[in-house]
């Protein structure tokens, strides 16, 4: 009788099968965003129509914002192939290099980072920067250090986030006329007052059931946990996302920001449900942290990455000058993306011997450390914040 090997021999996997390569991954990964395009134009389209806001034309805006983005991006990267590719200039040739590159996807993932009322010109800088100094001229699909959609908005976001700002932000037609928005979303609160209080920083937008379902003032993309858990399920069923990675960049948010909560004198879990489900955190867990070019390849750099990646994203929401600490991290961690998979795969291979075991060392250390420097500095903001085990009033 035939026996099955539990060991460790090449068995059949799914990216062995004849249909299964790139391709299919972007095309799943665009299905994927199908749900969270769905409820921005949702919320900030057929809701606001239904409330007699707006009328129908501009009921379709976020969805023609969202297409603006696919569309800005991939002409850019035509006119890359034009300019750059003297021999194969050819509308036939551009356009089957454009399926290759997958150009629309840093549009709409761009698109879905900003606010609303991005004024389109800012957009197309945006795209810009995505395309073109993000992606094309590091070598295309496959060889950019950055997330291109990432780099874009961080560029919009120290430089013209005043001129998004004026022209509406992240506030719709009804949302505007909410007065206890007080004009500031959920962690532009967080960052202005730096007081802990489920009052002011729950109760003006509802519960956190609104926070779940995504009926809270912010960018286009990141303000539907639900949507996005039904993207990240449907592309970890498709094997397209490793669901570790997600859950130990959220998780270690979770419970960092629990600790920093419960240090201040709030024990409950109401302040990291909060934390995890405003600004960018779930976006950036299933749609940036999992993109297969700018972060880890192996499993141990997966794992460490996700928990780098919480670490500083709690770290930069209190020590930066925007309240938003996502986009942050991740920029800084694609730089580290390399050395972190050289030193995690040196670990599988070496387990504990030498160096294996010294190079997990140094990354446990690190991590520890910067989750108890994020705690001190988290601390420096309130007054009743205690570390009693360190001995540390702050």
């Amino acid at each position: 009788m035939a026996r099955f090997a539990g060991g460790k021999a090449p068995f059949l996997r799914k990216y062995d099968e004849k249909d299964y390569g790139t391709q299919v991954i972007m095309k799943d990964f665009i299905i994927a965003l199908v749900p969270v395009i769905l409820f921005a134009w949702y919320k900030n389209g057929i809701q606001v129509y239904l409330d007699g806001n707006i009328n129908f034309l501009e009921m379709l805006y976020p969805l023609f914002f969202i297409l603006m983005g696919a569309i800005i991006s991939t002409t850019m990267e035509g006119i890359f192939f034009y300019v750059t590719d003297k021999e194969h200039r050819g509308a036939k040739e551009i356009s089957q290099k454009l399926s290759l590159s997958f150009a629309a996807i840093p549009g709409l993932i761009l698109a879905l980072l900003l606010p609303l009322y991005t004024p389109i010109w800012v957009l197309i800088f945006a795209a810009f920067v995505a395309t073109i100094i993000g992606k094309m001229i590091f070598g295309g699909f496959g060889h950019n250090i950055f997330n291109p959609a990432l780099l874009g908005y961080a560029v919009v976001g120290f430089t013209l986030m005043g001129v998004v700002n004026a022209a509406g932000g992240v506030f719709n037609a009804s949302e505007v006329l909410i007065d206890s928005y007080a004009g500031a979303t959920p962690l532009g609160v967080l960052a202005s007052g730096k007081e802990i209080d489920y009052n002011i920083l729950v109760k003006p937008y509802g519960t956190l059931s609104n926070f779940f379902i995504g009926t809270i003032p912010g960018a286009l993309g990141e303000t539907s946990a639900l949507a996005i858990l039904f993207g990240g399920l449907y592309l970890v069923i498709r094997k397209v996302i490793k669901w570790y990675t997600p859950v130990i960049y959220v998780g270690t948010v979770f419970v960092l920001s629990w600790m920093i909560g419960a240090l201040s004198g709030e024990t409950g879990l109401w302040f990291p449900t909060y934390s995890i489900l405003t600004g960018g955190v779930m976006f950036a867990a299933v749609f940036m942290a999992t993109e297969p070019v700018t972060t880890p390849t192996n499993v141990i750099g997966k794992v460490f990455f996700a928990l780098f990646l919480g670490v500083l994203t709690v770290l930069f929401r209190f020590v930066g000058n925007l309240p938003e600490g996502v986009g942050t991290s991740l920029i800084f961690l694609n730089i580290f993306a390399i050395p972190i998979d050289k030193f995690t795969a040196v670990i599988r291979t070496k387990r504990f011997s030498k160096p294996g075991g010294l190079y997990f060392g140094i990354l446990t250390v690190l991590v520890i450390l910067l989750a108890v420097y994020t705690l001190v500095k988290a601390g420096s903001m309130y007054t009743a914040f205690q570390i009693p085990f360190i001995g540390w009033v702050i």
